[in-house]
């Protein structure tokens, strides 16, 4: 199997690695991806050096953490997947894997894409972060970072019933956020952002921040 590993800054190199899949565990499931997940924010970050991102191990290292794939085998004991399942799991980018059928692997519905299932992990991050700051309807959200995790908890906001508002450092995240949901979205260093947050707002403030910018 091939691997993705990081070597240094814009030192990405794809490595063979040996995959036994001729004798596969009671609850191993085997998998080949189709697709993996890109983030536009920790994994460029890494990939230039731009950030050494907190709890982030040292070189070389994988990359990645979201990939989906088909299952091409199942141990003898496997009872939550089958042969052909499309699944999704945090595993790094590479181009097979053996996983345990109770690791951190999901069935994907047929009716879900690739390009959408992919984020499945990433985007329940996202919605973690509502739950698990007790998060009520009606509620104006401030989502600090416009990356994978950031788009995702814009996404999410409208349809948990919050006002959301995206803060990033690209016109062009600005606009991705504009379209995934945001009800608005400004440059983190707008000289007026005070001034903007307290019109969204109507004087009421932001009730919850969402941080998901490495720095």
């Amino acid at each position: 199997m091939k691997k993705a590993i990081l070597h240094g800054p814009r030192d990405l190199r794809i490595e063979d690695y040996p995959l036994d899949t001729s004798a596969l565990g009671a609850d191993d499931v085997w998998v080949e991806t189709q697709i993996s997940a890109f983030k536009i924010g920790t994994d460029r970050g890494n990939f230039e050096g731009a950030e050494r991102v907190p709890g982030a191990p040292d070189y070389p290292r994988f990359v990645g953490d979201s990939n989906l794939g088909i299952v091409r085998g199942i141990g003898a004991g496997v009872t939550r997947f089958e042969v052909g399942d499309r699944v999704v799991a945090t595993q790094p980018h590479q181009s097979e894997y053996v996983i345990s059928q109770f690791g951190d692997i999901f069935k994907i519905p047929p009716d879900v894409d690739d390009e959408d299932g992919v984020y499945a992990h990433l985007y329940a991050l996202s919605a973690h972060c509502y739950h698990k700051a007790l998060f009520r309807p009606g509620e104006n959200v401030a989502v600090v970072g416009l990356g994978v995790l950031g788009l995702g908890a814009v996404a999410l906001g409208p349809l948990f019933g919050a006002r959301v508002v995206g803060l990033g450092n690209s016109s062009i995240r600005l606009d991705m956020a504009k379209q995934m949901g945001a009800h608005a979205a400004y440059l983190s260093d707008d000289p007026d952002l005070e001034a903007k947050l307290d019109a969204f707002t109507d004087g009421r403030d932001i009730d919850l921040v969402i941080l998901t910018a490495n720095p």
